[in-house]
């Protein structure tokens, strides 16, 4: 396996900016992404956490979901008042979701390795589950690629009528639905050394999970299993119960957080950059989850009470600081409070981020500061474009780089392949042919205007005739055109598909399932005992 570095363009203006460590963006953030870890380990030393009871429920949690004795020994290390995490988080998609889940996943087990040894402290890599998110659409499907160089969006089906309402962690997981899915999984791969191995781990991880968040968790354990990786699911009530106090704190302090959050929000809109999130004065910026309505997103009325957005549900501020107290379970956060939660929870010297995550803490730091607390580093997360031997070799015929097609695709390459290989002259010849016919055809068409209404409506039928059957041909042509030349217009398709995959990174569209058949799971060790560059976002594995 070689793996090597590629420079590539921020994914916006604003990450742009932040790698770049523009005046006007670092000021956003307390910290230097990659220089102020030895002051971000003082800061967090100053600070008190409640670590005993949260290795309890990291224990308990790790341990429903089968973990190795390498991730419990990890949680036990979190007593040590030295200690700190590196943590980030996603969605708990099928089959982990898009490769870049696990490239997050490998960022933290990087920079926490890196750290430890640079600071002589213990540092835990965690990975925190949003299992209280409910866009169940943005994590039921996954990408299957095609022959043709397109892909099938498999999808799977839930018989939860609830789904979309719910918290991913509240949702029952049909298991049933789910043994039909993977098996349709399985059926769009290509058989390969690896894939019987491959099916027989996904099964016994899917007979032992009891929901969707199980089912993540368990497949991530597995795949990672000899690095030490903890995992929190933020929607388990035990867990939510640790942060009672957070809660009632984030409730009293709602009016500062928001309307500092919004003032930063137009302050980047002012400089021109996208912004990820919206934020308005009155956001209460938490949920609340309602056994018949689902979650709710709640509001911070004129008159001191909390409603929900459409108004479904209304609390008095005592009301809702009486449920952080002795419900919490029945809140969890939003885009503004998560981040401000997780710190709360851990004593983090650094947050793994993705670029739209960069994007939107960039509107946070006075939010974290209403609540005493300091935003840590945002560190950017390792990405990946794997790259296969028969692709490789497709770029070598055309003398392509990996950086061409993944920045700009092979469009170009194609239509000019095309164009010299004839195709544009079969239109130049039948355009050819089909202005002479018309010219040809006048005398008739003018002859035809003499004689009455129905001969000239014949003639003009007549003509049309002629031109469609020409029209026939070029489609005819370029049908054989496309079967003489297929070898090549696959290969292009393949480039597309690899490498520039619906215009973005391949990270984004293939799921690690694919790379798991083709190399085998142990691609993922690999990929971690590397020592990555964490300044370097991009690397090419072939």
């Amino acid at each position: 396996m070689q793996i090597n570095p590629l420079t590539l363009p921020a994914a916006n203006k604003l990450v742009a900016d932040y790698k770049n460590e523009a005046d006007n963006i670092t000021k956003l953030f307390d910290y230097h992404p990659y220089k102020d870890f030895h002051k971000r380990l003082q800061d967090v030393s100053e600070r008190e956490f409640n670590r005993n009871e949260l290795t309890n429920v990291l224990h308990k949690l790790n341990k429903e979901w089968g973990a190795p004795e390498e991730t419990l020994k990890q949680i036990d290390r979190l007593n040590d008042t030295q200690s700190t995490v590196v943590i980030g988080g996603q969605q708990a998609g099928l089959l982990t979701g898009p490769i870049y889940t696990i490239n997050k996943i490998i960022s933290i087990l990087q920079l926490a390795k890196q750290q430890e040894e640079a600071l002589g402290t213990p540092v835990i890599p965690v990975f925190w589950i949003a299992g209280e998110d409910h866009d169940f659409e943005e994590i039921n499907h996954i990408h299957c690629p095609k022959e043709d160089g397109d892909f099938k969006k498999l999808k799977f089906h839930t018989r939860d009528t609830d789904a979309g309402k719910k918290s991913v962690s509240e949702l029952e997981l049909d298991k049933q639905e789910l043994q039909k899915w993977i098996a349709a999984v399985f059926e769009a791969l290509p058989e390969t050394a690896h894939t019987k191995e491959l099916c027989t781990l996904i099964q016994e991880v899917e007979d032992q999970a009891a929901n969707y968040i199980d089912f993540f968790a368990r497949l991530i354990l597995v795949l990672f299993e000899n690095h030490g990786i903890v995992l929190v699911d933020s929607g388990n009530p035990a867990f939510r119960k640790l942060e009672k106090d957070c809660f009632r704190e984030l409730i009293q302090k709602q009016s500062q957080i928001s309307k500092s959050v919004a003032e930063t929000l137009k302050e980047l809109e002012s400089l021109e950059y996208p912004l990820a999130i919206d934020a308005e004065k009155s956001d209460g910026n938490l949920f609340y989850h309602d056994d018949m309505q689902g979650r709710i997103l709640l509001k911070a009325a004129e008159n001191g009470s909390w409603i929900g957005k459409q108004q479904e549900i209304s609390f008095t501020q005592q009301e809702l600081m009486d449920i952080a107290r002795n419900t919490p379970w029945k809140l969890s956060n939003n885009v503004v409070t998560r981040p401000i939660m997780q710190e709360y929870m851990f004593p983090t010297l650094a947050f793994i981020a993705g670029p739209g995550e960069i994007a939107y803490w960039a509107a946070l730091k006075s939010g974290f500061h209403a609540m005493n607390l300091q935003m840590p580093p945002v560190v950017p997360r390792l990405s990946f474009t794997f790259l296969d031997a028969s692709t490789k070799k497709i770029l070598t015929k055309y003398q392509l780089t990996v950086k061409d097609v993944i920045l700009n695709g092979v469009q170009a390459t194609r239509k000019k392949y095309m164009r010299t290989n004839g195709r544009q002259e079969i239109d130049r010849v039948t355009d050819g042919v089909i202005e002479k016919i018309k010219e040809a055809h006048l005398p008739i068409q003018n002859m035809a205007d003499q004689m009455g209404d129905d001969i000239q409506a014949l003639s003009k039928k007549n003509l049309t005739y002629l031109l469609e059957d020409i029209r026939f041909m070029n489609k005819r042509f370029h049908k054989e055109f496309e079967k003489k030349h297929s070898r090549e217009l696959n290969e292009f398709n393949q480039l597309e598909q690899v490498l520039h995959p619906y215009g973005g990174l391949q990270e984004r569209i293939w799921n690690p399932l694919f790379l798991l058949n083709q190399y085998g799971i142990e691609i993922i060790s690999q990929l971690t005992a590397f020592p990555f560059d964490m300044e370097i976002g991009h690397w090419v594995v072939e």
